[in-house]
C-alpha cells in the first residue's frame, strides 16, 4: 500500500471516471492515496448519486475546456471513443499547462498524440499516453523480453485473450472496430506498414492456459507500431524488428469480424455496429458459461516458453485501471523523470520504467514465464487480483465455497482430475463397456438416495442443497469403490483425489501466495482472509468456530477451534465416518500452499469428526 502522507494534495481530473475504466480507476487510486482529491468530468451529468465531486466538461469549447483544467495538477483521459476525443483533449492540457495520463487504445490517436511532442514540451507538460492494458502493459512486457535480447532477429508476438463475462463500456467496440479492417496497419522490419489483413495463417491460433483447444486471434493494429517504428524509439537497448499482435474475443469468431471489415470499410457503419456489439456484450457477459479469464502472452520468435503472461479472473478494465493507476502512483511519488513531452511505455528512461514496473508489482500485477506456467499445477486459474490493496479487497473473501459464483471451467477441470485419477484407473481396470454403464447408473442410484437420506440439511437453503448434493455423490462413488478394493485402499484413492480436486478449487477460490506477500502485513492477512472464511462456515452453520489470540514472548499466537463440522456430519449418515476429516485436510494442505513465505508458521491438529485446532504464530 502507498505510503500515507501530509503532503499537499494533489488535484486530480478523471475525464470519463463515470465510465466502466473511469470508476476502476477512480477506485484504484482512492484506495492507495489519501493525498489526492479527485474529481470526475464528462460532457453529461452522471445518473445516480456520485462518490466524487462531478463537473462538466465539452472539449468543443477549447477555452472553456483549459479554464476548468488549469485548475487541476494532473488529468486522467479515460473517456472514448479516443480516435474521437484525445488529440482535443491532449491540446486543452497543453494549453492549460497540465500533465495527462491516457489509456489510449487507438493507433490513429496514438500517431496524433506522438506528434505532439514538440508542442508538450514547449508548455513544459508531460504526456504519458498508452497507458492502459494494451498498450501499456503489453508494452511493458515487451520492453522487459526485448531488453533481454531474446530474439537476435528482434521478432516478438503478443498473444491476448479477453473473456466474456464483463460485457464492456460503450466507447469499447469502437476501438475493436477500428481494427477490423482489410487493410491493417503492422509492425515489420523495423517500419510501420500496411498489409492485406490475411484473417488467418500459421500463427493465428494459439493455445491459452486452461483453455481446451487453440483459439483464433484477430490482428491488431496496436499503437505500439508507431513508438516502436519512431525515430526517438532505441533500438540498441531493446531491438524489436517485427511485432506480432493478435487478439481473440470469445464468443466473436472470425467469419464475423470479416464480414465487419467487408461491410464497414470506411467506417460509417460505427455508430451502429458499436452499438450492437455493445449489446451483445452485455447479454453475452450474463450468460453462465461465460469465462472471466483474460491473458496477455508475449514471447521471442516462434517459441512460447520463452515468453511470460499475465493470466488470471480479472477483467480487461481492471488491468488497464492498474496501469494507469500505477503511472498515476509514480507521477505522484515523484518517479517519474521524464523532461516534458509526450511518451508512451517504449520512450520512458530507465529509472521510470523500473518504477512503473515495480508500482505494478506493488499493485499484484505482475508476470511469470511461459515455461513455468505450464510447468505448475497450481497457475491453471491465473493469479491476478483487482486492486490488491488490502486483504478484505482479495477474492471470495469473507466467503466459502458454496456462497460464490463457480467458475464456468471448473466443471470440465474436476471432469479431468477424475479421468487422471487412480481411482478412476482402478474402476476402467474392473468395468468396460455396458459393465461400465450399469455401475454408473448403480451410483446414480445411490445419490439419489443420499439426496433424499438427507434432505432435512439439504432443505435448509441453496447452500446447504449444494453440498448435499456434492458429498451425495461423493460418498456414493466411494462407496462404490469401497465395495470393488475394501476399506483401506478406497480411502487412500479418494483422499488422494479429493486432495487433488480440492487443491485445484482451492487456487481458484483463494489468493495465491504471492498475493499476500505483496500485502502490507502477509503473515496477518492469511490468518484474516482463513478467519473470515470460517466465520462465513460459522454463519451457515457449516461449523461451529472460536477464535482466540494472545502475545506470548514477543510473537502473536491466535487459535482456531473448529468443532460440528457439516462434512463429517454428512459422511458419517451416509455410512462413511472414515471421510470425515478429508475437508480439514484439504484446508491443511492449503495453508500449507497460502503462508509459504509469508513468515507465519502454524500447527494443525486433526481432533477426528472433522475437528481441528490451528494456532497460528507471527512476529
Amino acid at each position: 500500500m502507498t505510503e500515507k502522507t501530509d503532503k499537499k494534495k494533489f488535484r486530480i481530473l478523471v475525464i470519463g471516471g463515470s465510465g466502466e475504466t473511469g470508476q476502476i480507476i477512480l477506485r484504484y487510486i482512492d484506495t492507495r492515496h489519501d493525498n489526492v482529491e479527485l474529481t470526475v468530468a464528462g460532457r453529461h451529468e452522471p445518473s445516480g448519486k456520485e462518490e466524487y465531486r462531478y463537473v462538466r466538461i465539452n472539449l468543443d469549447d477549447f477555452n472553456g475546456s483549459v479554464s476548468l483544467i488549469r485548475d487541476f495538477d494532473l488529468v486522467i483521459a479515460a473517456c472514448g471513443p479516443m480516435e474521437r476525443v484525445l488529440s482535443c483533449l491532449q491540446n486543452v492540457c497543453i494549453e492549460a499547462g497540465v500533465d495527462v495520463i491516457d489509456i489510449n487504445d487507438s493507433a490513429t490517436a496514438a500517431s496524433e498524440a506522438l506528434n505532439k511532442h514538440a508542442h508538450a514540451a514547449g508548455k513544459n507538460v508531460r504526456i504519458y499516453s498508452g497507458m492502459g492494458m494494451s498498450p501499456g502493459l503489453t508494452s511493458v512486457m515487451l520492453r522487459t523480453l526485448a531488453e533481454k535480447k531474446l530474439s537476435a532477429a528482434g521478432v516478438y508476438r503478443a498473444r491476448i485473450c479477453m473473456g466474456t463475462s464483463y460485457g464492456g463500456g460503450r466507447s469499447s467496440p469502437y476501438a475493436m472496430l477500428d481494427n477490423l479492417k482489410n487493410d491493417i496497419l503492422v509492425y515489420q522490419d523495423s517500419r510501420a506498414v500496411k498489409i492485406k489483413n490475411p484473417w488467418r495463417d500459421d500463427n493465428s491460433d494459439f493455445l491459452f492456459t486452461g483453455k481446451r483447444k487453440k483459439l483464433t486471434g484477430v490482428h491488431y493494429s496496436t499503437p505500439e507500431i508507431y513508438s516502436l517504428a519512431s525515430p526517438r524509439y532505441q533500438h540498441d537497448r531493446a531491438f524489436v524488428s517485427s511485432y506480432d499482435v493478435r487478439c481473440t474475443m470469445e464468443g466473436f469468431p472470425v467469419g464475423a469480424a470479416r464480414f465487419i471489415a467487408g461491410i464497414n470499410g470506411s467506417g460509417r457503419f460505427d455508430s451502429v455496429l458499436a452499438g450492437i456489439l455493445y449489446r451483445s456484450g452485455q447479454k453475452m457477459k450474463r450468460s453462465p458459461k461465460a469465462d472471466p479469464d483474460n491473458h496477455i502472452v508475449i514471447y521471442p520468435d516462434s517459441d512460447e516458453d520463452r515468453g511470460i503472461m499475465l493470466f488470471g479472473d480479472v477483467s480487461s478494465y481492471d488491468l488497464t485501471a492498474a496501469m494507469a493507476a500505477a503511472v498515476t502512483d509514480c507521477w505522484i511519488d515523484g518517479s517519474l523523470s521524464e523532461k516534458p513531452g509526450v511518451y508512451s511505455v517504449e520512450f520512458l528512461n530507465d529509472d521510470s520504467f523500473a518504477a512503473v514496473v515495480r508500482a505494478l508489482d506493488r499493485r499484484n500485477v505482475f508476470w511469470k514465464p511461459v515455461a513455468e506456467v505450464r510447468k505448475s499445477g497450481w497457475d491453471q486459474w491465473g493469479w491476478l487480483e483487482r486492486n490488491a490493496h488490502d486483504v478484505s479487497a482479495l477474492r471470495h473473501y469473507g466467503e466459502n465455497w458454496y456462497s460464490v459464483r463457480i467458475h464456468p471451467r471448473m466443471k470440465n477441470v474436476q471432469t479431468d482430475i477424475l479421468y487422471a485419477s487412480s481411482v478412476w484407473k482402478e474402476i476402467r481396470s474392473r468395468y468396460k463397456g455396458m459393465r461400465l454403464v450399469f455401475l454408473g447408473l448403480k451410483m446414480m442410484n445411490r445419490w439419489r438416495r443420499s439426496v433424499s437420506t438427507l434432505k432435512d440439511i439439504g432443505g435448509k437453503g441453496p447452500m446447504h442443497s449444494a453440498l448435499v448434493k456434492d458429498m451425495g455423490m461423493f460418498a456414493s462413488g466411494y462407496s462404490l469403490v469401497r465395495d470393488m478394493v475394501g476399506k483401506d485402499r478406497a480411502v487412500g484413492l479418494y483422499r488422494e483425489m479429493f486432495l487433488t480436486a480440492g487443491g485445484s478449487e482451492m487456487c481458484w477460490f483463494m489468493p495465491r501466495p504471492e498475493t499476500f506477500k505483496r500485502l502490507p502485513n502477509p503473515a496477518e492477512s492469511v490468518v484474516s482472509y482463513f478467519r473470515a472464511m470460517m466465520e462465513k462456515n460459522d454463519s451457515c452453520g457449516f461449523v461451529s468456530f472460536k477464535y482466540g489470540e494472545e502475545r506470548k514472548d514477543g510473537r502473536t499466537e491466535i487459535r482456531f477451534e473448529i468443532r460440528n463440522c457439516i462434512y463429517a456430519e454428512l459422511f458419517k449418515r451416509l455410512g462413511c465416518p472414515e471421510l470425515c476429516d478429508l475437508i480439514r485436510l484439504e484446508e491443511k494442505q492449503e495453508l500449507a500452499r497460502i503462508t509459504d513465505g509469508t513468515g507465519l508458521s502454524y500447527n494443525c491438529k486433526l481432533l477426528g469428526d472433522g475437528d481441528a485446532d490451528i494456532v497460528f504464530s507471527f512476529t
